[in-house]
C-alpha cells in the first residue's frame, strides 16, 4: 500500500532538514577550524580566518615550554629542600642543634586548576599536580607548600660529648653545607615564581579559544543529536510494519 500523501510530506520535510544540519555541522567545524579566504590572483593573496582550534594549539607550545620549565625549577628546588632536610636530621642525631626548638623544611608542588570545559558546566573544576605527562594543562598554575619534616635548631651547636658523625664531620659543617643549599634556593624560587606569572597570563588568554571551542562542540553534538532524531524518524516512516497508519 503507498504512503499517505502526508507520510511523503514527513519524509520530504526530515530529509531537509538532514541535508540542513549536515550543511551547519559542516559550516560549525569550518569555523572551528580555521579557513581561508582568497583575496586576488595566486596563493598569495588571501585573508586568515583563525579557529578556536589552531589558537589554542597555538598558544600550547609556549605555555607546555613554560610548564616543563617550571616543572624542572620545582624538582630542582625539591632536591635541595630533601638534600637540606637530610644533612639536618642527620646531624641532629649526632648531636647537633638543640632538642627543644626544630626547623620545618617545607617543599612545594605545582597545582593546575583545570576547567572541564565539557558537559554542561564548562567550568566545572578540579586540580591536577603538573607533571611531566600532562604539560599545558588548566587556566592557571598555584605553588602548594607542604612540610617534609624537621630538624633542630641551632644545628651549629654540639650537644654531646662528641658530634664528629654530623655530615661533614662536625655540626659547624653541616649548618655550612644548609647555608650552602639555602643560598642555591632563593634565586630558583624567583625564576620559578616569574615564570608561574607568565604562564598564568598565557593561560588566561587561551581560556577565551577554548571557550568558543567548547560552545562549537557543544552545537556539534546537539546538530548530530537533531540528525539521530530525523533518521530515527525517517526510519519509522519507512518502515513497512507501518505502513498500515501511514
Amino acid at each position: 500500500m503507498p504512503i499517505s500523501t502526508q507520510t511523503q510530506a514527513l519524509l520530504e520535510l526530515y530529509n531537509q532538514k538532514i541535508s540542513l544540519d549536515e550543511k551547519q555541522l559542516q559550516q560549525v567545524t569550518t569555523v572551528q577550524t580555521g579557513y581561508i579566504i582568497p583575496t586576488g590572483i595566486g596563493s598569495t593573496e588571501y585573508i586568515k580566518i583563525w579557529g578556536p582550534e589552531e589558537v589554542i594549539e597555538n598558544y600550547n607550545v609556549p605555555i607546555e615550554k613554560l610548564d616543563n620549565k617550571i616543572l624542572e625549577l620545582t624538582n630542582e628546588i625539591a632536591d635541595l629542600k630533601t638534600e637540606i632536610l637530610t644533612i639536618g636530621q642527620n646531624a641532629s642525631n649526632a648531636g647537633c642543634g638543640t632538642t627543644s626548638s626544630f626547623v620545618s623544611v617545607a617543599s612545594s608542588t605545582i597545582n593546575c586548576k583545570v576547567y572541564s570545559l565539557s558537559g554542561t558546566n564548562p567550568f566545572s573544576q578540579s586540580t591536577q599536580t603538573l607533571s611531566s605527562s600532562n604539560l599545558g594543562i588548566g587556566v592557571s598554575n598555584s605553588i602548594v607548600t607542604v612540610s617534609i619534616g624537621t630538624y633542630h635548631a641551632d644545628l651549629s651547636t654540639c650537644n654531646e660529648i662528641d658530634c664528629s658523625g654530623a655530615p661533614g664531620g662536625s655540626c659547624v659543617a653541616a649548618a655550612a653545607s644548609i647555608t650552602t643549599l639555602s643560598n642555591q634556593i632563593g634565586p630558583l624560587v624567583t625564576e620559578r615564581d616569574d615564570l608561574i606569572v607568565k604562564v598564568n597570563f598565557l593561560k588566561d588568554a587561551r581560556l577565551q579559544y577554548e571557550l568558543q571551542n567548547y560552545a562549537y562542540n557543544q552545537s556539534k553534538s546537539q546538530i548530530n543529536t537533531s540528525i539521530g532524531i530525523s533518521s530515527s524518524i525517517i526510519s519509522f516512516l519507512e518502515d513497512p510494519n507501518n505502513e498500515e497508519w501511514l
